[in-house]
């Protein structure tokens, strides 16, 4: 388990203000924190790390690579006393800049401090988006500076955002096909959303600016981690990180629209569960079904029992719904004994598993790795029964780290 230790540094050296960017408020810091603070909230973790097998110091919340380099050193500095090779408890250093702030007097200052992970906000790969939203840099610079991290030995993260001003579903996946060419470790998925005090806001107050509905950046969201996903780039984060100002309800909240959802991450795992359930389910009751559908069992793992159901069980109903089923219900994948269809009252008339086209789910968020199908002769009466068609459709989540 990786422990990440975070210092805000709220648009510190940005040189830019971003039409959908209010940092402080994104970040949850309004001020820029002194060496005295930041070793302050570094040390606080010390008891807390040794639970953990990596621990990691991040800069978060500013371009700090575009920060003047005594004011970056100052920062550096204040960490490395932390750092395991000077005798601490954090086995590197990990910062968030642009991409048009990378060079080779960057890279050597960041190595001489064991910065091992820089992640750079990309946020699209269409120069028209990247002008729309008054970035500043273009998609050559992300290529340009991801190349010069990966040749220096960095761990490289990129940060997309979709729904920006001009984007639509084509362009967000055109561009995660070109992040997934450049290969970077990982990559965090932003929708965009309306931050109060900020041009796109006055733009979406005005009609200029439409959000992607909720429902829309969700199943985006599903595609794009199963682009990431068959190039082998890990999903570190999808959804802003909550903080107080952003999860205040009613008027004092600062966000005034599009799709934000504190769960949005368990909301695209729920979407890609019930896709990929839906899928199985159609084909196998096309195949197996004798009767009436009876009772749905879908068993995953403990951890993943809410993401499997959907939300205020919304997956459960939904399945119930569409194929007819009686009822829907949870069962762990570790629980012992069989096809906890077969347990059900009434005779097993027969029982048989169906495995779906591996290659069909191979890369998916959550995928089916089988079903089980169990027909039943269930008594009515003392001389009637009814035939009813169980399916346990087992789901395994692939890990987005």
């Amino acid at each position: 388990m990786i422990l990440v230790i975070p210092v805000f540094v709220p648009h510190a050296g940005c040189p830019h203000d971003c039409c959908f960017c209010n940092q402080k408020i994104i970040s949850g810091s309004k001020k820029l924190p002194g060496a005295d603070e930041i070793a302050d909230k570094i040390g606080s973790y010390a008891s807390e790390a040794v639970r953990y097998g990596e621990v990691e110091i991040a800069f978060f919340g500013g371009s700090f690579t575009a920060i003047e380099p005594e004011a970056q050193e100052h920062y550096l500095r204040a960490a490395a006393p932390f750092l395991k090779i000077n005798g601490g408890f954090a086995d590197c250093i990990r910062i968030s800049t642009r991409p048009d702030a990378i060079d080779e007097k960057v890279i050597e200052r960041l190595k001489k401090y064991s910065v091992r992970i820089v992640e750079l906000g990309a946020q699209s790969m269409d120069d028209n988006v990247l002008r729309l939203s008054e970035r500043g840099h273009t998609a050559e610079d992300t290529r340009k500076a991801s190349a010069l991290l990966k040749a220096g030995g960095f761990t490289l993260g990129l940060q997309t955002m979709t729904g920006l001003p001009g984007a639509d579903r084509k362009s967000d996946t055109k561009t995660a096909l070109e992040i997934a060419s450049i290969e970077p470790a990982f990559v965090r998925i932003y929708p965009t959303v309306v931050v109060k005090n900020t041009k796109l806001f006055r733009d979406y107050e005005a009609g200029l600016y439409r959000p992607m509905p909720l429902d829309d950046a969700v199943s985006l969201c599903s595609e794009l981690c199963e682009i990431y996903s068959k190039h082998n780039i890990s999903v570190a984060r999808i959804g802003l990180q909550s903080t107080d100002s952003i999860t205040i309800n009613g008027e004092e909240s600062e966000v005034a629209g599009g799709p934000y959802h504190e769960a949005f991450g368990q909301l695209v795992r729920s979407y890609d569960a019930l896709q990929s359930v839906s899928e199985t389910l159609d084909n196998v009751l096309k195949k197996h079904l004798s009767g009436s559908p009876g009772t749905l069992t879908l068993r995953t793992e403990p951890r993943y029992f809410s993401d499997a159901l959907g939300q205020n069980r919304a997956n459960a109903e939904k399945l119930r719904s569409s194929f007819g089923f009686e009822k829907v219900i949870l069962s762990s994948s570790a629980d012992p004994g069989g096809p906890s269809t077969a347990k059900r009252a009434g005779r097993v008339v027969s029982a048989e598993s169906f495995k779906p086209d591996n290659a069909k789910y191979e890369h998916r968020l959550a995928k089916d790795t089988k079903a089980e199908v169990t027909v039943r002769r269930e008594p009515t009466g003392r001389d009637s029964f009814r035939i009813r068609t169980d399916v346990t459709a087992e789901i395994v989540f692939k890990s987005l780290k």
